[in-house]
């Protein structure tokens, strides 16, 4: 294996290794909170499937609790161990945990998550959470315009009039190939920063008015924000 190899190794191990602090730290402050019965949203994605496989083995230390997951994956992953409501059933959640895609330091906190293609249902999850706990690892935290480091900002969009819809969107991106979303949507990627506009949350939200257009993957600051580094996690009150 040439050096290029080993060290491209190495930093997939130490970033595994910092997802591991930051998802055995949510468990901490899960079980720190939840005081008696609740209702708990599972997010999606590399970080939180590592959370769940923690739940899954201390579920017995929290209070009883039902779940509900924000992708079929997720849900297959746990639904012989963790009890869940009925998708259509739940008006609030207690807490939310999940991961994210990109922190944006100079932006208050805001998120860009989706890259799983799970952007709608997180983002439902997300929006009905009374404590909403994202874990990542340092690498995801980014200064300047946001999407800078994730370099893509997700939007689902419908089949249905694709062409016209792409069109209306009016910025650049490509459409993710042979991929759909567990609602049967498209997702196309924006490139981000967004050309031409300081504030990616307005243009989001112009975006998001575009018929077709279901969501776009950025979401406002969680409560609590827990980084993992290489031999611990921090957390942080946003």
């Amino acid at each position: 294996m040439n050096k290029n190899g080993k060290i491209g190794r190495k930093r997939l191990r130490m970033q595994q290794a910092m997802k591991e602090y930051a998802a055995e730290k949510a468990f901490e402050i899960l079980l720190e909170k939840a005081k008696g019965p609740f209702k708990l949203g599972l997010g999606s994605g590399t970080t939180s499937e590592i959370f769940l496989q923690i739940l899954l083995k201390r579920a017995h230390e929290l209070p009883p609790f039902t779940c509900v997951a924000s992708s079929k994956k997720i849900f297959s992953m746990s639904s012989h161990a963790l009890q869940f409501m009925e998708e259509d059933s739940f008006e609030t959640l207690d807490f939310y945990v999940d991961g994210a895609d990109e922190v944006s330091l100079d932006h208050q906190f805001h998120l860009i998550k989706g890259g799983g293609g799970c952007l709608t249902r997180e983002k439902i999850l997300y929006s009905c959470a009374k404590y909403r706990i994202i874990m990542v690892d340092v690498t995801k935290l980014h200064r300047g315009p946001i999407g800078s480091g994730f370099k893509r900002i997700p939007v689902e969009v419908l089949p249905f009039g694709l062409a016209s819809i792409l069109k209306k969107i009016q910025y650049k991106g490509n459409l993710r190939k042979n991929f759909i979303t567990d609602q049967g949507s498209f997702i196309f990627d924006l490139d981000a920063p967004l050309s031409g506009t300081t504030s990616t949350p307005e243009a989001c939200l112009k975006i998001r008015q575009v018929t077709g257009v279901i969501e776009v993957g950025v979401f406002p600051p969680p409560q609590l924000l827990i980084v993992g580094k290489e031999n611990s996690a921090e957390v942080l009150h946003v």
